[in-house]
């Protein structure tokens, strides 16, 4: 399908009346979350800040959860060791714990795993995260491999499983990869900000942050983060 912009759908005189009202909407709203913008959804130029909200608050609470339930046996591990001393019985329990408590670590580094995944694929645009997910995973096995976080909060070789994700799975990246139909949609409360400024982010430096820091610059300034990305203004 032949590429339209905006401007080619409406005319120059409706596009003009139509940037009119926009620019007009947009000055006597401070909240720029809540401006009206357009963008080209065939590029992937844009990942909506909901998305991002709701799945991150998903994540944080699994691993908010995890944390609180380990902080809670480490205590009560160490409650048990003070008032044990001579006590085999308080020792069988203090055993009892310690292998519960090893079990809810292992459940915490998995969660965190699964957290990393979820943002990276949501960064490159996938279709069906959790069906992504379940690839990687399944290809690991194969392999007899763990997927592993580095000390900065990276998956380590996550390049190269990206490549042959896409390279499997061309239609699960259409959005990332401009591979579809080339069709323009207009969406309602996306049009270029014009008084965005350049904050000298690049995509380099987001690429260096682990995926907690990348997935909160998305969360909290979807633009500024798109346009490091993408190159989008």
């Amino acid at each position: 399908m032949e590429t339209m912009e905006l401007k080619e759908l409406l005319g120059d005189d409706l596009y003009k009346q139509v940037q009119a009202k926009i620019d007009e909407k947009n000055g006597a709203e401070t909240d720029k979350l809540k401006h009206v913008r357009y963008t080209d959804l065939s590029e992937g130029k844009y990942v909506s800040k909901e998305k991002y909200d709701s799945e991150l608050e998903k994540l944080n609470g699994l691993i908010t959860g995890k944390d609180t339930e380990i902080g809670n046996a480490n205590k009560l591990i160490e409650e048990l060791k003070k008032a044990s001393k001579g006590d085999e019985g308080m020792q069988q329990k203090i055993s009892t714990y310690e292998t519960e408590n090893a079990r809810l670590q292992k459940e915490l580094e998995e969660t965190k795993v699964n957290s990393a995944i979820k943002v990276a694929l949501l960064e490159a645009h996938a279709v069906d995260t959790d069906y992504m997910t379940y690839k990687i995973k399944t290809a690991l096995k194969e392999k007899n491999e763990e997927l592993k976080l580095d000390d900065e909060g990276h998956i380590k070789g996550w390049d190269n499983m990206l490549t042959d994700l896409k390279t499997q799975f061309p239609a699960q990246f259409t959005a990332s990869s401009g591979s579809d139909d080339g069709e323009r949609h207009i969406i309602e409360n996306r049009l270029p900000d014009p008084t965005n400024k350049d904050t000298g982010l690049t995509r380099e430096d987001i690429l260096k942050k682990s995926y907690a820091e990348r997935a909160k610059i998305a969360q909290e300034t979807p633009e500024l983060y798109e346009a490091a990305m993408h190159g989008t203004k």
